[in-house]
């Protein structure tokens, strides 16, 4: 059985390195934007962005509460995401795992309410993402099953081995026909987050995530000659993808003439957004951006705040050393 690996991110997985997690094989994320009627995550914005910028598929959630209007909770989401110019490539995600007290009749109408208002908003069939035993006691009706609309809505299940092994199988609680993607351990660890992290499964091939995304095919590589002058950094810069997936794929030795296989990412090949065709370089802006360090910021939080790299920036800067940058100096953001 075929299946592909992503993540799950929120505010308690700060500061993401996303070239680094791409460069793990994350071809996926759910990034958390909402929670109840007033909660936006602090990071959404950063993440959704970073994300982005390194090809990694990506779906919304909002963490539900039952004991909260319905409506609001709703609007919260779609204001949020859409504040971004950007809906993602992921169905939406209801997040129930909250009864707060809450009769099951009340939880299935509310849950209901807002799948309905979220996908008018998007124009696609929400996920719904939950745990074994609150499906089985909080969202069944009187049958012991769940309403028959849930059939429509793809299923994704928490159920935590720790580790995935090919050929497993979550258990479904009653009424549940298949599941979609799995979050199989709470306690992670991917390269680029510092944090333990959730890690999860799509139920299926790359192709079948890019279809169920609605993007048809995955992107093919590219290809790339190496010109005088040229550095693996900045080639990865134009691209918008990691140093480390470049190295992955090109383990010969960088010199002038070489084609270099260049990892494909659906925003690296999407001529929608205004990215290069297959084989063409990136353009870069005619003018470059500015920003004035913060306190608190590193080069990495500031490429993903841009959609760039860190290797851009120091390059773009003449920085020697990553780690060395002062509050109020102004950055050139390429």
């Amino acid at each position: 059985m075929a299946t592909v690996s992503g993540i799950d991110v929120s505010y308690w997985d700060s500061e993401i390195d996303w070239s680094k997690v791409q460069a793990s094989g994350v071809c996926f994320a759910f990034i958390k934007a909402t929670e109840g009627e007033h909660y936006t995550d602090p990071t959404f914005a950063t993440n959704w962005a970073g994300a982005k910028a390194v090809g990694i598929l990506r779906g919304a959630y909002c963490f539900f509460h039952p004991n909260m209007d319905a409506i609001k909770q709703a609007d919260l989401f779609i204001q949020t995401v859409k504040a971004r110019n950007d809906n993602g490539e992921l169905p939406p995600v209801l997040d129930l795992e909250a009864h707060d007290q809450q009769s099951n009749a009340v939880i299935i109408a509310k849950a209901k309410t807002w799948l309905d208002r979220v996908e008018q908003a998007f124009g696609k069939t929400a996920i719904i993402y939950s745990g074994y035993y609150f499906l089985k006691d909080h969202f069944s009706e009187a049958s012991g099953e769940p309403p028959a609309w849930i059939k429509d809505h793809p299923l994704w299940i928490a159920q935590y081995p720790g580790t995935y092994t090919p050929g497993m199988q979550p258990a479904l609680p009653k009424g549940w026909p298949n599941w979609a993607f799995w979050q199989y351990s709470e306690t992670g660890q991917v390269n680029g987050i510092k944090t333990n992290v959730d890690l999860n499964v799509f139920n299926g091939s790359l192709d079948d995530l890019y279809r169920f995304a609605g993007l048809g095919q995955p992107p093919a590589p590219l290809s790339y000659t190496v010109k005088a002058g040229d550095t693996l950094e900045a080639i990865a810069a134009r691209f918008g993808v990691s140093v480390s997936s470049l190295l992955a794929a090109n383990p010969h030795l960088l010199k002038e003439g070489i084609v270099l296989t260049v990892p494909a990412t659906h925003s690296n090949t999407s001529t929608s957004s205004g990215s290069s065709q297959p084989g063409t370089p990136m353009p870069a802006p005619s003018t470059p951006r500015t920003y004035t360090v913060q306190p608190g910021d590193n080069l990495t939080s500031i490429a993903n705040k841009f959609g760039t790299t860190v290797a851009a920036i120091a390059q773009a800067n003449n920085i020697v050393n990553i780690n060395q940058i002062s509050v109020g100096q102004v950055l050139k953001i390429p």
